[in-house]
Formats: structure tokens, C-alpha cells, sequence
């Protein structure tokens, strides 16, 4: 979903920031992970005289109305409070030890997936589960009607429409990997499952695998690079890693649809009935991947600058060990640091809100581009260059961090 590439971008902004006759942080000239965006080449027009009525119909024409950066708010989905876990886990591990028969997952001669088999675990909220095999159209030898709207891979939404009253409460399919495919249980979003007590689950889980990262931090004694006599657990705030990791799994056109506190609702429940696993299998189209949805180039720039750190050097294991990932997003928004000039740092860290603004502007776009935006217009997300995906994601992880304050108490 998002896109970080490496580049030494540094030399540029120290440019920049000298000519504004301001002094930039320094902490051993660390490389800056950047996040680029593909640009749309435009032709020069050829020069000779036009009207200015005709310069003004050719502005008209190629005039497109920028999207509204809005946050859609609708009622949630809030089924009967019910603790799933311990369900969803037996369902999990029934779907686990079926075997994988002949046929279920078949490749083209490209080595594309081009036919396999759904095996879900159904039943009710009590009682026996049923296996249920199912092919790519719906059929499957019980007879039971189950669709979906879309084919998400492993975030598949299943509903069973018949027999009454049943859940798909796991899945099993292939999965791509580096080297080719795998099969891989997980356990969908349904309205079903969408309970406070699960939603809390998964808050908890993210508080677990926080505090999994700040101990690494501290026991390791892992030094900010922007404040060396700190560790990077005194200068990022604990709630950033919450509100970023949640804000990577919102989908600003499924907002538009069902709501930014339906979408938070979704992404708490994924990660508390997938825990360890949750968003595990999520990959961009660029490479982005996991939970904090990485790229590699970025991994290894954060791997380098924090050696103390001790990141798992492959990048693919170091994604799908969420533990990891999660200390590694810690660690990104530290360097992210680096391209703030010292007073501008300060005017940040005054501010919880701005700071925290300025970390999500970071994540998810080039940092030291979201620096020369602010030092133009004096917005962090402001300016013809910034891209709509970024300022609607500084928007909406604004949105998650008070959605948090309120249902969680956490700081906002």
C-alpha cells in the first residue's frame, strides 16, 4: 500500500536548509528513508500566440478537481458482545491439519495460480464445526450457499447465506510468497465477530507487541539518532506506533463507503483474531509489507542506522515476526527526526499534535520532502506537491489517535 525507497536525500535538504539560513539536526548523517510517488510527465506546448479565450478553454479542459480531503464518518457495526478467540483459535487449527489434497492448488505455466480451493471452518457461535471445501465459484459438497463481495485473497469476507446462522470463522489458500506460493490459514473480517470485547483484543495486542518494542529499546539501549544521549523510546511517544499501525489498514475509498470507525473496527478485529499472523500476508503492489506495511530498502536503512537494535536481518521474516516489524517502525520515526532543522524539531515537540502529524506525514511520504513542504506553506500537508494519499493519511491517523483517546484513554 505504501511506498518507501531509500535515497540520499540528505545532501538536498542540508541545501535547503542552509539557504533558508537555518541549522539542521545532526546525528552522523544518517541515510533518510524516502517514500516517491510516480509523477505524470507533461508535454510543453509548442510557443506561439493563442487568445486568451482559447488559453483559457485549454486551462478548462485540463483542469481536474482535486479530491476532498474528508473524513466520512457512519455507524459502525457493533454485533452482541461475545469473546471469539477461543473459537476463531479452534477454528484455525482444524482448518491447519486438513490435508492439502491433489488439485487444491494449481499454477499455470507462468507459475500464476490458477485454480485452488477454499477450506473453511463454519459453524455456529457454540457447537461442532463443519470442514467445508470450496472452489473459486462458491461450490462445495454440502450445498451450503456462502459468497462474498470480493476476492481479497486472504481478507476475503465470507457470508454464509445458507443454512442460517453460520460463520466462517477461518479460511485456508495459497498465499504468495518469493517463491512461488503457500497455503495459509486466517480469519477474515465478519460483522458477526465485530464485538467490543474482540475490538479490545486487538487493541491489546498492539499494546503487547508495543511494549515488546520500547523494552527491546531500552534493554538494548538503543540511542535516538537525533538526541544520542536519549534512547529512541524517550523521543517517540508510545501511542504513535498504535495509531500508524492502524492507520496503514485504512482504506480511504472503504472509508468513503462504510465510515472511518467501521474501517478502525475491521482493522482491530484482524489483528486480534490473527495476532501473530495479522496482516502478515499483506503486500503491496510496490513490495510494501506487513503490518507496518515496510519496503525493503527502508528496513535495511533502519537495520543499519540501529545496529544495537539487533532487527532481523532478512526483511521478509523480519515483517512476518510482528515483534520485529513493530520495533523497526519505532526505530523509522526516530530517523525521520533527522531532517528536522532544530528549531523546527522544537516547535514540533512542543506540540503532541503537530509532532504526531509530522511523524504520520513522515511514514508515509519522503521525510525530508514533507520538511520542504512545511518550511514553503507552513503545513505539513500543504502545497500543490503534496499528494492526496498523504494528506488524507496525516488526516486520518488524526482521527485515530482521538478515536483511541476516547475508547482506550490513550494520549491523543
Amino acid at each position: 500500500m505504501h511506498l518507501r525507497k531509500i535515497t540520499g536525500l540528505l545532501a538536498a535538504v542540508s541545501a535547503l536548509v542552509l539557504a533558508l539560513g537555518l541549522g539542521a539536526v545532526q546525528a552522523g548523517e544518517p541515510a533518510v528513508p524516502a517514500k516517491h510517488h510516480a509523477h505524470a510527465a507533461h508535454k510543453k506546448t509548442a510557443h506561439g500566440k493563442i487568445s486568451a479565450a482559447a488559453a483559457m478553454a485549454a486551462k478548462n479542459r485540463h483542469t481536474v478537481k482535486a479530491p476532498q480531503v474528508v473524513i466520512v464518518s457512519k455507524p459502525a457495526t457493533d454485533a452482541k458482545d461475545f469473546d471469539y478467540l477461543a473459537r476463531i483459535q479452534e477454528a484455525q487449527e482444524l482448518v491447519a491439519k486438513q490435508p492439502v489434497l491433489p488439485g487444491d492448488m494449481q499454477l499455470d505455466g507462468g507459475g500464476q495460480l490458477s485454480h485452488f480451493v477454499w477450506t473453511l471452518a463454519v459453524g455456529a457461535e457454540k457447537g461442532p464445526l463443519t470442514i467445508v471445501r470450496m472452489d473459486e465459484a462458491g461450490k462445495n459438497e454440502q450445498g451450503f450457499t456462502i459468497t462474498w463481495p470480493v476476492d481479497n485473497f486472504i481478507n476475503t469476507k465470507f457470508h454464509v447465506t445458507q443454512p442460517d446462522g453460520l460463520i466462517v470463522f477461518a479460511q485456508r489458500r495459497p498465499v504468495r510468497t518469493k517463491d512461488g506460493y503457500q497455503e495459509a490459514v486466517y480469519t477474515a473480517y465478519a460483522p458477526e465477530l465485530d464485538t467490543k470485547t474482540m475490538r479490545a483484543a486487538g487493541m491489546d495486542y498492539l499494546r503487547h507487541l508495543e511494549n515488546l518494542a520500547y523494552n527491546r529499546i531500552n534493554d538494548r539501549d538503543v540511542r535516538s539518532r537525533v538526541a544520542p544521549s536519549h534512547t529512541v523510546s524517550e523521543e517517540i511517544p508510545r501511542d504513535m506506533v498504535l495509531r500508524l499501525m492502524i492507520t496503514e489498514h485504512v482504506d480511504p475509498l472503504h472509508m468513503k463507503f462504510v465510515g472511518i470507525e467501521q474501517c478502525v473496527h475491521e482493522v482491530l478485529f484482524t489483528i486480534a483474531a490473527n495476532q501473530g499472523h495479522a496482516y502478515a500476508y499483506a503486500r503491496s503492489s510496490a513490495g510494501a509489507m506487513g503490518l507496518p506495511q515496510f519496503m525493503e530498502d527502508s528496513y535495511q536503512m533502519v537495520r543499519t542506522n540501529y545496529p544495537a537494535a539487533l532487527l532481523e536481518p532478512d526483511f521478509a521474516l523480519g515483517m512476518t515476526n510482528l515483534s520485529n516489524a513493530v520495533l523497526a517502525s519505532v526505530l523509522l520515526m526516530d530517523l525521520e527526526l533527522t531532517q528536522l532543522p532544530r528549531d523546527t524539531l522544537k516547535r514540533f515537540t512542543d506540540s503532541n499534535r503537530q509532532f504526531a502529524a509530522y511523524l504520520a506525514a513522515g511514514y508515509n511520504r519522503n521525510p525530508a520532502h514533507v520538511v520542504q513542504s512545511y518550511l514553503r506553506t507552513h503545513s505539513l500537508t500543504g502545497g500543490q506537491h503534496v499528494s492526496f494519499e498523504n494528506k488524507m493519511y496525516v488526516r486520518i491517523q488524526s482521527w485515530v489517535g482521538d478515536f483511541l483517546k476516547k475508547e482506550y484513554r490513550l494520549p491523543s
